[in-house]
């Protein structure tokens, strides 16, 4: 018996692997944002499903194409709204759309970048390949993707990383990190940014450069982003304070067209 199981085990390889690339690591998406990238109506949610309700009643919208900067004290709960938007953590009320559907993850139009991003201290993986893991949202787990190498190299370069692409991940900078992450986004080609402090410890040039990507004339993409820095936001079209449980709109740049451009 184990003879014969022996035997066939590897032609039952062939079959499964022969399978496994044709099996998505994100669902396919084609339209494109439809007018509003966020949508949101009585809200509420908290960090933790036994947890308390971090807001409450929340109504807003953010148009396709808009920057947005989410503001706030500690504790606010903008990381929760964050995490609700990128598919992360549940709802308790009320509607909210992303892109034109419920949050949930796998969505290749849809990119979050937590605070303190997780990588493995030592996984020996350099940064090209990290960046090129954005491909993986347009292809099966488990098959070899070349075509997105011009897209790489192309992100590489607006973030400033050409230099550093052979470079281990372990060994750079938590600015360079950043970076990093953020052209993984590109490649993938999300439409939506969700950016959660993303300047927070980061080292002068890293910010420049992040700061130049998100805010250039021309790019199409949507960004939701946290931050605590009052003068970031002379720069955003819409502002969202959270405070006291709530959500309110504070600044809405009508026809949003572009304030840092």
């Amino acid at each position: 018996m184990r003879h014969f199981i022996k035997s066939l085990s590897p032609r039952l390889g062939e079959a499964f692997f022969a399978v496994l690339p044709s099996i998505p690591y994100a669902s396919q998406e084609k339209e494109r944002c439809p007018g509003e990238a966020i949508t949101a109506q009585g809200l509420s949610a908290a960090a933790r499903v036994d947890g308390p309700v971090a807001f409450h009643d929340a109504t807003f919208e953010i148009p396709c194409g808009c920057r947005a900067a989410l503001i706030g004290p500690n504790g606010s709960g903008k990381s929760t709204l964050l995490r609700v938007l990128a598919g992360l953590t549940p709802i308790r009320s009320g509607e909210i759309r992303v892109a034109g559907e419920t949050p949930r993850l796998g969505r290749s139009r849809i990119a979050y970048l937590a605070q303190r991003p997780q990588l493995a201290e030592h996984f020996p993986i350099k940064l090209r390949r990290l960046v090129q893991m954005g491909t993986y949202a347009h292809h099966g787990w488990f098959e070899e993707c070349h075509h997105g190498d011009e897209a790489i190299d192309r992100a590489l370069a607006q973030l400033g990383l050409t230099e550093l692409a052979e470079r281990p991940v372990q060994t750079l900078s938590g600015g360079q990190r950043q970076r990093a992450l953020i052209a993984r986004a590109v490649v993938q080609g999300a439409e939506i940014l969700l950016l959660d402090e993303p300047y927070a410890a980061l080292d002068q040039p890293s910010r420049e450069i992040i700061d130049r990507f998100l805010f250039e004339s021309g790019a199409t993409f949507t960004v939701l982003m946290a931050t605590h820095d009052p003068a970031d936001l002379g720069r955003f079209d819409r502002i969202l304070e959270m405070r006291g449980g709530t959500v309110l709109t504070r600044h809405a740049c009508s026809g949003h067209d572009h304030r840092h451009a």
